[in-house]
């Protein structure tokens, strides 16, 4: 092993489906590009072999890994005890729907009073996102009609896990959402919540009925569950030892926001890739049609209010035990000094283009 191995910074890179500013610039090929650079080596932990490795993901213990995504995960690594810090926050609504067989006579969040309301279970998940979102849906609902989960009744509908061992990563089938939708026309439940594009497709089906859909909601904060806002995590011990890589990856991210700004259609094909029976009516349905100039990683106080609200009501919830600032897990110069290498990096390339 030469010296430049032993030198040699291993980062790792994850993401949550595409609507990210980090989902979008592997797609693009830019995060690779930066770090295939000497001094670094990046890995995608989606494609390790090892179950361990791949499970950061949910519970950060993988070193020099960068995640951006839903928020549920590294906030419950964080309340657990992981030694992470956020070094950006991305805001990007999503469809976030209550829906209801057509016949049922469920028209109104008031109606909800006494009923079933179906929530996901995965028990071998390192943490249950997917059910986590689902009771901050109906919590979010329920109140704005007076209500409580006290008022009705949440039924456990048993999910599938799927990638439970070594070797290749299993890709689900159409995730656990699919078992919801089965046990609401079986009438084992009256209402389910759904997300994404694949929710607001339901939510236009006639067999459904939409009683709310959260995302219309004007107040943000109300809108707040684990896709809203998506935090930038990477481990303190990571960022202490490389500060400079942690900078560098910062940057292509507001690199890939800037485009994105000016590439609309584009980025609707970028977060179709996941996903490719998903239209480009049901990514706008699900996002807005402004999603495109919403990639910028921020650490503005109405994304770290945001936070705040999704952190609170885990730990109401008893997803972990010991609270914590959501203040105090936030380091903001990194941030700061990426968007200045971007400016500085931006000013170079145009003055090489003018020469």
């Amino acid at each position: 092993m030469t010296q430049q191995d032993l030198n040699t910074v291993e980062l790792w890179y994850t993401r949550c489906g595409a609507a990210t500013a980090s989902a979008l610039a592997i797609r693009k090929g830019w995060l690779q590009e930066e770090f295939a650079k000497p001094g670094t080596t990046l890995h995608s932990l989606r494609e390790s072999h090892s179950l361990a490795t791949r499970n950061s993901h949910y519970n950060h213990n993988q070193s020099g890994m960068f995640r951006e995504g839903g928020n549920i995960p590294p906030i419950w690594a964080k309340g657990s005890g992981q030694d992470t810090v956020v070094v950006g926050i991305t805001w990007l609504d999503e469809y976030q729907g209550i829906l209801t067989r057509a016949d049922s006579g469920i028209r109104t969040v008031a109606d909800l009073k006494g009923k079933r309301l179906g929530v996901p279970l995965h028990r071998n998940a390192v943490i249950d996102f997917q059910r986590g979102a689902a009771q901050h849906g109906y919590e979010t609902a329920l109140r704005l009609a007076d209500l409580s989960v006290e008022d009705v009744t949440l039924v456990d509908i048993e999910a599938p896990s799927y990638d439970t061992q070594d070797g290749p990563r299993r890709e689900p089938r159409e995730s656990g959402r699919s078992v919801e939708v089965a046990a609401l026309e079986a009438g084992e439940v009256d209402a389910i919540f759904l997300r994404f594009a694949r929710g607001y497709r339901l939510s236009q089906d006639p067999r459904f009925h939409q009683v709310i859909n959260i995302n219309d909601l004007p107040d943000h904060l109300l809108r707040v569950n684990n896709g809203t806002p998506r935090p930038v995590t990477v481990d303190r011990a990571f960022l202490e030892k490389n500060p400079e890589v942690v900078v560098r990856y910062l940057a292509v991210l507001l690199e890939t926001a800037d485009w994105a700004r000016e590439h609309p259609d584009e980025v609707i094909e970028l977060l179709r890739a996941d996903g490719s029976d998903i239209t480009r009516e049901e990514v706008i349905g699900s996002h807005g049609d402004q999603l495109h100039l919403h990639f910028e990683p921020k650490l503005i106080p109405e994304y770290v209010l945001g936070l705040e609200v999704q952190k609170d009501f885990l730990h109401r919830w008893g997803y972990f035990e010991k609270d914590f600032s959501v203040r105090t897990w936030i380091e903001y110069w990194p941030l700061a000094r990426a968007q200045k290498l971007y400016e500085e990096r931006k000013a170079a390339r145009a003055a090489n283009k003018a020469a």
